[in-house]
């Protein structure tokens, strides 16, 4: 047992009810552009609906929500979304362990290449994704385009 699990924390799947709490957590996270996706409660209750097993929240023993990763996939590629821990929980492993989660789902499914996004403001967030393994793609401009 970790020491957050003794403090009573723990790990579930992130289901619409925790929209709201989960939303106040992104706004207070730097470096998350909230304009830049749908966002909005259908918009995540959508997501979650696709992709029921790779979506996780973090609980403090009152049951509030103090981390977040959303896991996504397309059936080739896995996508990583709201990344985010509560700053007083931050350093205890929490979002570690929640990324680690979507890893083994995105496994057991035959995802074999994960994707993520960053602000390229966020110098935290891109801090903590190199520490994690993960590395830019110098070959590769994203464009997006909004319907």
């Amino acid at each position: 047992m970790t020491a957050w699990q003794d403090e009573g924390i723990r790990i579930r799947r992130m289901v619409p009810e925790d929209y709201e709490e989960a939303y106040t957590l992104w706004e207070h996270t730097p470096g998350m552009h909230l304009h830049s996706l749908n966002n909005t409660y259908g918009g995540i209750a959508l997501l979650l609906a696709k992709n029921p097993d790779s979506c996780f929240v973090a609980v403090d023993e009152s049951g509030k929500v103090i981390a977040t990763a959303l896991g996504a996939t397309d059936g080739r590629k896995g996508y990583l979304y709201h990344v985010a821990v509560d700053e007083q929980w931050r350093g205890h492993g929490i979002g570690t362990t929640l990324i680690n989660r979507i890893y083994d789902v995105f496994k057991a499914i035959g995802i074999i290449k994960i994707g993520i996004m960053v602000v390229a403001d966020n110098i935290e967030g891109q801090r903590f994704w190199k520490k994690q393994g993960w590395k830019t793609r110098p070959d590769v401009i994203y464009f997006d385009r909004d319907l």
